[in-house]
């Protein structure tokens, strides 16, 4: 993941990914004010916007790996993550998406939100957003 550590006065890290959508969009990857980390809606592309996993379950395994090597170089992990908030194209894929999410969260237990929506590009089946907190 090709990082972008900006500070400014207010102490807020910024990363990036190698995603082109966030220059084209102005955002970030993730954001960290103190010890709360902020990772946007991430979808299951590489750096070259090709999409990862012909499934829920595969693209749901990409992004929270993706999210997580976001996180590390905010300085977290995924056991600081307290909420996860997930869009599906279709509850088809729940049960597929709910095995990979379970897989990575089902110890550490965030409070989760998962609503239909329409994603971005048809292909896409799954987006999560993050936010962590580190332990003072």
């Amino acid at each position: 993941m090709a990082s972008s550590n900006a500070v400014f006065n207010t102490g807020r890290r910024m990363v990036s990914s190698p995603s082109s959508w966030e220059p084209r969009l102005g955002y970030s990857r993730g954001v960290r004010v103190g010890n709360q980390i902020f990772i946007a809606g991430t979808a299951a592309t590489d750096g070259e916007d090709r999409v990862q996993g012909t499934d829920a379950y595969s693209q749901t395994d990409f992004i929270i790996r993706k999210i997580q090597t976001a996180l590390r170089e905010l300085g977290a992990d995924l056991e600081d993550v307290v909420s996860t908030v997930t869009h599906l194209s279709d509850f088809a894929h729940f049960d597929d998406y709910a095995r990979a999410h379970s897989k990575y969260f089902g110890e550490i237990r965030p409070v989760n939100t998962t609503v239909l929506a329409a994603l971005v590009r048809p292909e896409f089946f799954v987006e999560i957003t993050a936010t962590a907190v580190i332990a003072e």
